[in-house]
């Protein structure tokens, strides 16, 4: 019995040894949040989290919550600064927990430096804002023609229409660039405020209706009275709702009806789009999600489609600590549902099972 002890002590010293000698920071904590372990490079490269120090508080005080959130809830790889002026580090959680509910974070330093982060940002930024300026000049000219033909001949018609087609094409796509490569380097925020979800619905519906119909096809509303007003950023959710609506038209024929609805789920209120045309094109609906992928309905006229709104929306949605379900049958239609929770303060754990 005695070698027997004194061999598990030589395995933790032999352990805790190789724990300390690693590069990177190694960090054990409780069910609650709170650290109780920290190997030596922890000291060095994050000397605030310290043993009993409780880590999304700590976190927050380094960096901006959509980036905690992304840690914490969505599991993924964030970039930030453990100290003032330090250099950037990049923080994971491990997705699987210890058995007593806690978790592990390794904290490690980056290939490169906060001035080069900065600086990509700042390109992708400045070349979304450059676009948008010349964008909407040929967009308002284009309306402007398309407004009175009588001194336009068939063929300038078509052109003037055409130009303006593209050029909202155009404006959409350099919007969702922006959003995704803001996403890509963490820094997609939100503005939270109360906001009335009914209201964003209704706004939503009576932006797209005359599109959908001049299409030939029908959008209708369900909303469940009084709802309750939740923390979220208003312009987002109308972007997400708007992106839902108009991926459904764009991506059905002429004869497609859409709803609309939004309830209390539980916990969440659930707003729902939904389809009886012609289903997704891909053997899984998750497809969907991701960047660049596009029915084939989605590439000619007022249908052409980025590819990249609905990755938008399904990024947007998380950072509202929510999710996105979809599904989807052949011939059968499409539902997207986003799910925003109602007390957001409280939606702090990993995301519910929806798409990865």
């Amino acid at each position: 019995m005695p070698d027997r002890e004194e061999g598990r002590v030589n395995e933790d010293e032999l352990l805790g040894r190789t724990l300390d000698g690693l590069p990177s920071a190694i960090f054990t904590l409780d069910s609650n949040g709170v650290i109780i372990y920290a190997n030596a490079p922890a000291g060095d490269l994050v000397p605030s989290l310290t043993i009993g120090t409780e880590l999304r508080p700590a976190l927050e005080q380094m960096t901006h919550i959509e980036k905690v959130d992304r840690l914490l809830i969505r599991r993924e790889v964030a970039t930030f600064a453990g100290v003032h002026n330090g250099p950037e580090l990049h923080w994971v959680v491990w997705e699987e927990p210890h058995l007593d509910g806690g978790m592990l974070l390794t904290v490690w330093e980056t290939d490169w430096s906060e001035v080069m982060n900065e600086r990509r940002a700042a390109f992708m930024m400045a070349a979304s804002h450059e676009l948008k300026g010349p964008l909407t000049t040929i967009q308002g000219f284009a309306e402007i023609l398309n407004l009175d033909h009588s001194n336009l001949t068939p063929e300038q018609v078509e052109a003037a229409r055409i130009v303006e087609l593209t050029a909202r094409h155009l404006t959409v796509l350099v919007n969702d660039v922006s959003d995704l490569s803001k996403n890509s380097f963490g820094e997609l925020r939100l503005d939270l405020a109360d906001t009335d979800l009914s209201a964003v619905v209704e706004s939503v519906i009576t932006a797209t209706r005359p599109k959908v119909e001049e299409r030939g096809q029908t959008l209708v509303c369900e909303i469940e009275d009084e709802l309750p007003i939740v923390s979220a950023d208003q312009s987002r959710a109308t972007q997400m709702v708007l992106n839902l609506v108009n991926n459904a038209s764009v991506h059905n024929p002429e004869g497609t009806a859409i709803k609309v609805s939004a309830r209390v789920e539980g916990e969440h209120i659930a707003i729902t789009v939904e389809d009886d045309g012609d289903g997704l094109p891909f053997e899984e609906p998750e497809e969907s999600l991701r960047s660049f992928r596009r029915g084939e309905n989605a590439v000619t006229g007022d249908r052409t489609g980025s590819g990249i709104g609905l990755t938008v929306t399904k990024r947007l949605i998380q950072l509202h600590r929510g999710w996105i379900d979809v599904s989807s049958e052949p011939g059968e239609g499409a539902r997207f549902t986003l799910r925003f929770p109602v007390d957001r303060e409280t939606a702090l754990t990993p995301d519910e099972p929806g798409p990865a």
